[in-house]
């Protein structure tokens, strides 16, 4: 493919130095140069400060990089099933077709290190599908999913995509308004999107998705593992779940080591979690659900991923 690579990413000021990780490690690793890269970041509530670190860091790899910052509505995910963080992030990435004009992008979660060279993937052909994206090897087929299989007539051993790495057709995915029926997936079933985004996504995207080797979506915990032929070595590795590498107790994982070589590279260099910052935290997170049971006021806010 011709021009600049695109990269979009999404972010709240919990993930910001995942995410910038993950663009860091994606700019480093980019064989192509002729061109300036350019990366989208849908920015959820990423702090001042935060933001001027990203920027320095970014600076740091590529200064040619161009950095665009968009503000998504959240508001338009309100009611839908929140993440393990009570946030609804995790669906900013619907917003992403609607607010860039770019033809193809690949879209990074914020949790991921990039180890491989991403114009390889850049370059695939889609062969006239939506997007590409790695298998789930949590779920592996859509009957470990939690979707309504019978109800929607779909093949239960056919492949479960996880959403944290894509290539996306943008023209494509708005012609077919797939995050217009993505949204009326998860307000029609609810019960059935363990995954939020990613469930809708599994549905609407049926037989209309490219696979991509595994190597471009490893699970970090089954590279720390070794297990299912993942490595810590893989193109992308990705911290799914909840155990993130920058929450204490799981910072000393062999995949976290990894990530915190990388973030020596950036403008968090040092930096590490500590038992009385993650306690406060969960001490926040615990508060909310507990106001969200109540009822009370804050229930309906964005909270942290």
């Amino acid at each position: 493919m011709k021009g600049s690579i695109v990269l979009g990413c999404a972010s709240n000021d919990t993930y910001i130095l995942g995410l910038t990780v993950a663009i860091c490690s994606a700019l480093e690793n980019l064989s192509r140069l002729s061109n300036g890269p350019v990366v989208y970041v849908l920015d959820g509530g990423v702090e001042k400060r935060n933001w001027k670190r990203l920027i320095e860091s970014v600076r740091r790899v590529r200064a040619d990089c161009v950095l665009h910052r968009l503000h998504p509505d959240m508001g338009v995910f309100a009611g839908l099933p929140r993440d393990w963080g009570a946030s609804v992030m995790a669906y900013a990435r619907l917003a992403l077709p609607a607010m860039v004009s770019e033809p193809r992008i690949v879209y990074l979660d914020s949790d991921v290190v990039v180890q491989g060279d991403l114009s390889v993937l850049w370059d695939i052909d889609l062969e006239g599908a939506v997007m590409a994206a790695g298998r789930d090897l949590t779920a592996k087929d859509l009957r470990s999913a939690n979707l309504p299989i019978r109800e929607l007539g779909l093949c239960e051993s056919a492949p479960c995509l996880n959403s944290g790495v894509l290539l996306m057709d943008l023209q494509k995915w708005r012609e077919a308004d797939i995050s217009g029926e993505a949204l009326r997936y998860l307000r029609q079933w609810p019960e059935h999107a363990s995954n939020w985004d990613q469930s809708a996504l599994n549905v609407v995207l049926y037989g209309k998705w490219r696979l991509l080797d595994a190597g471009w979506n490893t699970p970090a915990w089954l590279a720390d593992q070794g297990v299912n032929g993942c490595s810590l070595d893989a193109r992308v590795l990705h911290f799914v779940g909840p155990n993130k590498p920058w929450i204490y107790g799981y910072h000393t994982n062999p995949s976290a080591m990894v990530f915190y070589e990388w973030t020596d590279r950036t403008a968090w260099k040092g930096w590490r979690p500590s038992g009385f910052r993650q306690a406060c935290k969960w001490a926040k997170y615990h508060a909310w659900k507990l106001r969200s049971l109540l009822g009370g006021a804050g229930a309906s806010g964005t909270g942290d991923r």
